[in-house]
């Protein structure tokens, strides 16, 4: 049914008293201003309903819509779904969302080694220096878990190979730790400073020699490393 549109439902109810004032008794002079003014109440309500319906219908993306597709994008960068990545990024996922421990689609395709992943994530301007809640880049999380291929990537990216976590740690302490002699050979070649020191000045040779890395504690050694340093409390690597 066409109702009366709003703004002419007072000009109606004026000229219905003006006009008709005169010619109309006094009761069905109410009656016909009742039912003008309740078509104009109606009106009133079905203009209300139609712009609720419209400011719904261009209300942006709920808060869970969006966590699920930055979820799904974790996900995928950690599988290595390079299509379903850029079909993410492209339906608004955030590149930089994070999971419960602060790791970013960036470092989770780092840490399994996904390096096309990695060059998408990039090529969109994911963070390459956000850490963790631990303070782990991906770089570092890269080279902690072997991954050298996007080691190299990282590096010609622009990755710092002096930046350092929460306690400290070089990329080359990192990698001497946890046994990685290939990525500690290409940190080297790379340039990474042999000597540097943690919070507690332990070198990367006495990392590698506390953890029982042999292989890459004859490396250090050949690239010259210090054998006879001390950490804060004194101590060497052969100690």
């Amino acid at each position: 049914m066409n109702l009366i549109a709003p703004g002419n439902c007072y000009m109606l109810l004026y000229s219905l008293e003006v006009t008709n004032m005169k010619k109309t008794s006094a009761l069905i002079m109410t009656v016909v201003m009742m039912l003008a003014a309740a078509a104009c109440v109606s009106r009133n309500d079905a203009l209300d309903d139609e712009l609720l319906s419209a400011d719904q219908a261009i209300s942006p993306r709920d808060a869970g819509a969006n966590d699920a597709l930055n979820d799904e994008l974790i996900s995928a960068a950690m599988t290595g779904d390079s299509a379903l990545v850029e079909n993410l990024l492209d339906r608004g996922a955030d590149i930089e969302a994070q999971d419960n421990d602060g790791v970013t689609a960036l470092m989770w395709a780092s840490v399994m080694g996904q390096a096309a992943v990695v060059e998408i994530l990039l090529d969109r301007g994911a963070a390459l220096e956000a850490g963790d809640d631990d303070g782990w880049t991906a770089f570092i999380q890269a080279l902690a878990e072997g991954q050298a291929a996007v080691v190299e990537i990282l590096l010609d990216r622009g990755a710092d190979i002096e930046a350092r976590d929460d306690n400290g740690w070089t990329a080359l302490m990192k990698a001497s730790v946890m046994g990685q002699a290939g990525v500690v050979e290409t940190l080297l070649d790379r340039g990474a400073a042999l000597e540097a020191r943690d919070d507690t000045g332990v070198t990367a040779l006495m990392g590698a020699s506390s953890e029982g890395q042999s292989a890459v504690v004859e490396t250090l050694l050949d690239r010259g490393a210090a054998l006879e340093a001390r950490d804060d409390d004194g101590w060497t690597a052969l100690m």
